[in-house]
């Protein structure tokens, strides 16, 4: 039996853990001329006061042959990175760049403060814009897969879950927001999700099936419940995850990647 997604599609995601001790998700993307990394912008910047939130973080992802054994693991120096315009965020969505290397012929350079510590011999895998989808062109009802990292989950002395290797869920493009210009899923996600690819799962006809990324995660979608004590008359508000969660498309992504693009020809952004 074959599996449910081309067999290289596992190594999409992208374990990203920053030196002050957090972590969330992510995935590579590549132009003719550069390699990108992609993930949520609360990931990299601190929401309330926008600074980094670490000078350094380590990068881990899985081979595309999934029989291989040794891993592609990078150290990222942020600072630097940064300090060179090499990491952009989006200035109204939840997304962010980091460019991490160049084209240079047929071989992959990567930037100063870019260093591989271990290369899987299939390479990383990356999804370029021939294998996505824009906003407008992703389809509601159909099936989806979230890739990650949710290491908020389980317990950590319960030998459960490798938190190591990424995660899976299935479910489906439950809607859009056309005024926040996001996409609803019916997929569960959890602390460690957030920057993780989505995958939309298009039959084309009955033969022929294509998988496209069309969004990175962003939020979990609150249940909100208020308990009213009616003798007291004090309220208490419960949130829980609905199952529901928030993916910002790649419209976003591909604009970040054209700012790149502009400033390699000298012109403003």
């Amino acid at each position: 039996m074959p599996r449910a997604i081309p067999d290289d599609n596992l190594a999409f995601p992208v374990l990203l853990e920053i030196q002050q001790g957090g972590s969330g998700s992510g995935f590579f993307f590549y132009t003719p001329h550069s390699e990108f990394l992609v993930t949520a912008k609360h990931v990299l910047f601190n929401p309330t006061t926008g600074a980094l939130m670490g000078a350094e973080c380590s990068l881990l992802s899985y081979p595309r042959v999934p029989s291989e054994v040794i891993k592609n693991k990078f150290r990222l120096d942020l600072a630097k990175l940064s300090g060179e315009g090499n990491i952009k965020s989006h200035s109204s969505a939840d997304v962010a760049v980091i460019k991490i290397g160049n084209m240079v012929g047929q071989v992959m350079t990567y930037l100063t403060g870019v260093s591989v510590t271990s290369a899987a011999p299939s390479g990383i895998l990356s999804t370029a814009e021939v294998s996505i989808k824009r906003f407008a062109e992703v389809l509601v009802a159909n099936d989806v897969f979230i890739f990650g990292y949710p290491t908020s989950l389980g317990l950590k002395a319960l030998p459960q879950l490798d938190y190591s290797k990424p995660l899976l869920r299935k479910g489906i493009v439950a809607g859009k927001n056309e005024d926040l210009r996001t996409l609803v899923l019916d997929c569960p996600v959890y602390w460690g999700n957030s920057g993780g690819p989505v995958l939309e799962v298009d039959h084309v006809n009955l033969i022929t099936t294509s998988f496209r990324v069309v969004g990175v995660i962003s939020q979990f979608v609150p249940l909100i419940e208020t308990w009213r004590n009616l003798t007291h008359g004090y309220e208490n508000l419960d949130l829980s995850n609905s199952g529901d969660s928030i993916a910002t498309p790649m419209d976003p992504v591909l604009e970040l990647i054209a700012t790149f693009a502009a400033n390699a020809d000298g012109a403003a952004v």
